[in-house]
């Protein structure tokens, strides 16, 4: 289990300088959006408020735990930011960004008691959708541009997108497992505190 896992890792540290450009940008978007919220910028103090996410229920743990890992694992992670990565490499860094401005947006509002409890989620949730943006620009490139992508091995078009997507593999199983606790810690603060 542990080699793995350690493999998975293998897998980020060869892309390890876009983790941390990916990580400066999302959590850097984070405070810019809590800044913009301030001010009441048009577009980012817009948010849903309590009435439009009350599907949510917090009865059933086990269901709002299931719902909240499905929804930021295969919509906000998969389909939002690691597939726009197909169509454009550049795709994945503007809708991680964009989420980060709403992250701060939201987390603006919440008093320093909330933020404190909100704070372990959006650092878990966080960087499961950074690892998601790697995934989503390494597909990119792979076909756009092989040789950056993979340049030193020479490989064609299709197999670098080949290689980028047994990448992703290993890549989301980090996602995977960062985006499971994070949906813990939210289903737990969402029943016990808020």
């Amino acid at each position: 289990m542990w080699i793995f896992l350690r493999n998975c890792a293998a897998v980020v540290s060869r892309r390890v300088l876009l983790l941390i450009v990916l990580n400066w940008l999302f959590f850097g978007g984070v405070l810019v959006g809590a800044f913009l919220a301030q001010y009441d910028y048009e577009g980012v103090g817009v948010l849903p408020t309590e009435s439009d996410v009350s599907f949510i229920s917090r009865d059933n743990w086990a269901l709002l735990l299931f719902g909240i890992f499905l929804w930021n694992l295969a919509v906000s992670g998969f389909g939002l930011i690691t597939l726009s990565g197909l169509i454009l490499f550049v795709l994945p860094v503007a809708f991680l960004f964009f989420r980060a401005l709403l992250w701060g947006a939201l987390l603006s509002t919440l008093s320093t008691a909330g933020l404190l409890i909100a704070f372990p989620t959006l650092i878990l949730e966080g960087e499961g959708y950074v690892l998601c943006g790697v995934a989503g620009v390494s597909l990119g490139l792979s076909w756009i541009s092989p040789k950056r992508a993979y340049g030193e091995h020479g490989l064609s078009r299709l197999d670098s997108l080949k290689r980028a997507f047994g990448d992703c593999v290993g890549i989301y199983v980090l996602v995977v497992l960062f985006l499971f606790v994070a949906a813990v810690v939210e289903a737990l603060s969402l029943i016990f505190v808020f």
